[in-house]
């Protein structure tokens, strides 16, 4: 027969283990999380950034029908993306671009616009692992069209 105060020496020891255990794993699983939360957000912006590209070039199609070279068709795709930039970016600050680039090619005019802005969160500094996420400084959504 095993002697019943074995058992209960070995459960109060116990608790000092799960204390440690915890002391360790609970920054991996924090660092963890914070990755996946920093990674969508960046994916999110991503994604924001080429839909409002998108939909100022989609806009330009309707309201630029008289332009017919370079300077207008940027005059006008940039006067579009201004208007349009409150509405149509989730996360709006002071360092979102909307860059339009427009260029003849032989069949017509290619209209395309970049929009890059800074990511929503960034890295913690982790001893040992460095900066994680590592995420780039600028984000950038890109979209094109052929008039």
């Amino acid at each position: 027969m095993v002697n019943r105060n074995f058992y209960r020496s070995f459960q109060r020891r116990q608790k000092g283990v799960v204390a440690i255990e915890f002391v360790i794993i609970f920054p991996v699983l924090f660092l963890i999380c914070y990755v996946i939360i920093a990674y969508a957000m960046a994916f999110l912006v991503l994604q924001n950034y080429t839909y409002a590209g998108e939909e100022v070039l989609r806009k330009t199609i309707e309201q630029c029908v008289d332009a017919t070279d370079k300077p207008e068709w940027e005059a006008c795709v940039g006067g579009l993306s201004a208007e349009l930039k409150s509405s149509l970016i989730i996360y709006n600050s002071s360092t979102t671009t909307i860059t339009p680039d427009c260029n003849p090619v032989p069949s017509g005019m290619l209209c395309e616009i970049k929009v890059s802005g800074t990511p929503l969160l960034g890295g913690i500094t982790m001893p040992g692992f460095g900066k994680l996420p590592d995420l780039p400084d600028q984000l950038t959504g890109k979209a094109s069209l052929l008039f």
